[in-house]
């Protein structure tokens, strides 16, 4: 997920400063990037996700505004569907809804008498995410059809001075700029509950490490700079395993003996489903790579 941020952050920059190269902005984003991974609470990163939430926020109604605004200069809207990118697709949907790793953080960050609620939010929330992502990409590819970009925001129109196309890449440059120490907070403490036994008292190890993901992330994206790819990439292997296999194999673990039959078939279904289709989403998308790099 941080890996995909990165990607998305300096293609929307390189789109305007053609001159400056991938190396050159991630040696600019991550030292604040790590700065801010340092961090070691949830609430230190309130303020800074309250931000990136804001931001959002604005950049999508400039974006939807941009796609209504964009309909009447289609003049043909295909009609027809193809399968062929049908496991291309599904590798992304399942990157766009795994934030599973999120979920015990955030419910445990609630203070104590709201806590129980947080499940009813939850299911609010992701009714309302669902409904995002359907409806942008609806509009998006209703309004610029077979030249939509794998990114939107490289789709909207460059002017020669300030405009809302510079505000909204802005935006959600600067939203996903914030939630990346968000989203690398729950990695960070399952890595420091196995490699140390007590993080508390090695702050320091724990900031050498810290680094060290951040720098990853940044190594990933310097061997796979493309934004669908590394998402279908990583929804074919490590999301499928957390959507599919995982849970299934937990669940038939946690509750063994008191689960009904259609709880098990459900639990194998899960499971197979996960197990045939991480490899051959992987064998997909390792073909598309192989195939931009012979094209390079």
């Amino acid at each position: 997920f941080c890996c995909a941020y990165l990607i998305f952050i300096t293609e929307n920059l390189s789109d305007y400063m053609r001159s400056m190269k991938l190396i050159h902005w991630l040696l600019i984003l991550l030292p604040p990037i790590c700065f801010m991974t340092l961090l070691r609470h949830l609430g230190s990163l309130a303020m800074t996700s309250l931000m990136a939430q804001c931001s959002n926020l604005l950049a999508f109604a400039v974006v939807f505004w941009f796609d209504f605004e964009h309909f009447e200069h289609v003049e043909i809207h295909p009609k027809k569907m193809s399968i062929v990118g049908l496991p291309f697709f599904i590798c992304i949907a399942i990157y766009c809804y795994e934030g599973a790793g999120m979920i015990l953080s955030l419910e445990s960050s609630l203070a104590k008498e709201v806590r129980k609620q947080f499940k009813t939010y939850f299911i609010f929330t992701m009714f309302i995410v669902t409904f995002l992502y359907i409806s942008f990409g609806s509009a998006g590819y209703l309004s610029f059809g077979p030249q939509t970009d794998e990114i939107i925001t490289l789709n909207l129109p460059k002017g020669d001075s300030l405009d809302f196309a510079v505000i909204v890449k802005s935006l959600l440059c600067l939203a996903l700029f914030f939630t990346y120490p968000v989203m690398m907070f729950p990695v960070m403490k399952i890595l420091e509950g196995y490699l140390m036994s007590n993080p508390e008292k090695h702050i320091w190890r724990g900031n050498a490490l810290r680094v060290i993901m951040v720098l990853i992330t940044g190594m990933v994206v310097m061997v796979i700079p493309n934004f669908a790819t590394l998402m279908a990439l990583v929804g074919a292997t490590c999301c499928t395993m957390l959507a599919f296999v995982l849970p299934g194999l937990f669940h038939m673990t946690i509750f063994k003996g008191s689960l009904t039959i259609y709880e098990v078939i459900i639990d194998w279904t899960l499971m197979f489903i996960g197990i045939v289709g991480a490899p051959e989403g992987t064998l997909l998308i390792k073909s598309k790579i192989d195939a931009v790099q012979k094209i390079v």
